[in-house]
């Protein structure tokens, strides 16, 4: 009988932990580059991007038919277009940093880095606004060409 309520007890605290929500600091979001892209490097980022805030709920900034263009003007600089920038303001430099792309905006502005999920799809996080990114609501960027 005692063996029978153990393993119901067992049974239930496995179903109420495998139940539980994730918390928000754990999120499906990768946190390291999925695939084998060269940190801090612009050729990569080149082209045009359709781009979302993913999160609850999604957010989109940019489409394939009025996309962000993101330029390479070397190998550790890109110029990044919204898609109704005319031209670049300023550049950003990359660095490759915690094994990740870090974006530095040579005029100033906030710091972001970037997680590849594949090889036409970054994520793109804040990381200036706390210590750790917003790991549940990253910037999709998906490529268009």
């Amino acid at each position: 009988m005692r063996r029978r309520h153990a393993i119901r007890s067992t049974l239930a605290l496995v179903f109420l932990v495998t139940a539980v929500p994730t918390p928000l600091g754990l999120t499906p979001w990768p946190r390291a580059n999925i695939i084998d892209v060269e940190d801090g490097k612009s050729a990569p980022f080149a082209g045009q991007w359709s781009m979302q805030q993913a999160g609850q709920p999604t957010t989109t900034y940019a489409t394939c038919a009025l996309p962000v263009r993101i330029e390479a003007p070397d190998e550790t600089h890109i110029f990044y277009l919204g898609p109704k920038d005319p031209e670049p303001e300023a550049a950003t430099e990359l660095m490759a940093r915690d094994g990740r792309t870090h974006w530095r905006p040579i005029a100033g502005g906030p710091e972001y880095f970037s997680v590849w999920v594949d090889r036409d799809r970054f994520h793109l996080y804040e990381a200036d606004v706390e210590p750790e990114a917003d790991w549940g609501e990253p910037f999709a960027f998906t490529r268009c060409d």
